[in-house]
């Protein structure tokens, strides 16, 4: 599926960085490099970069205090991520929480994860010749809740700048039911 071209809304100040990090249970000297950031490619997500996967794994967020976050800042999903993914094949790990709108947390979001790879290049947070010619990359997600999956994001780049996004996968089925109403 091919996104909307990345957009990139001012960073988060010092008490926006604290009062998440108070909302994800964790200190501020634990966000990694990067800004924390809105970035959206249709729909937008806050990109929030840890130091490790461990840690990240291991979060157990305050819905409520997310989803206030959420109002103030007019944005409804949080995809933390981590580059130590320390997986062959995979560059970045990532959850992904929205509890402003009911998801307190989403196994696979291409909607985060497509950001992310447009994120990682305009931040040169993977090396440069990694994307020379456009970032194809699979990301992980969902393993923390016991749903794993992969996203394929593909960004192209003209010079440093990332200019476009592709995001696809294969699906399977988790569940079936019928309601009646």
């Amino acid at each position: 599926m091919r996104q909307n071209p990345p957009s990139f809304e001012h960073a988060f100040d010092a008490a926006q960085r604290q009062a998440l990090a108070d909302a994800l249970g964790i200190a501020a000297t634990e966000f990694g490099e990067g800004p924390i950031q809105i970035v959206s490619t249709g729909h937008s997500k806050v990109m929030v970069p840890l130091r490790s996967r461990r840690r990240m794994d291991a979060l157990a967020p305050d819905g409520p205090r997310l989803a206030a976050i959420s109002r103030a800042i007019g944005c409804n999903g949080f995809h933390v991520f981590a580059l130590d993914a320390a997986e062959p094949g995979v560059l970045a790990h990532g959850r992904m929480f929205a509890p402003a709108i009911g998801i307190a947390e989403d196994p696979v979001t291409g909607n985060a994860n497509g950001p992310l790879g447009a994120y990682l290049v305009r931040y040169g947070l993977i090396e440069r010749a990694r994307y020379r010619d456009g970032l194809s990359a699979t990301m992980g997600q969902g393993e923390a809740m016991g749903r794993p999956g992969r996203v394929r994001v593909e960004v192209a780049v003209e010079g440093d700048v990332p200019v476009s996004v592709r995001i696809g996968g294969d699906a399977v089925i988790v569940f079936e039911t019928t309601m009646v109403l």
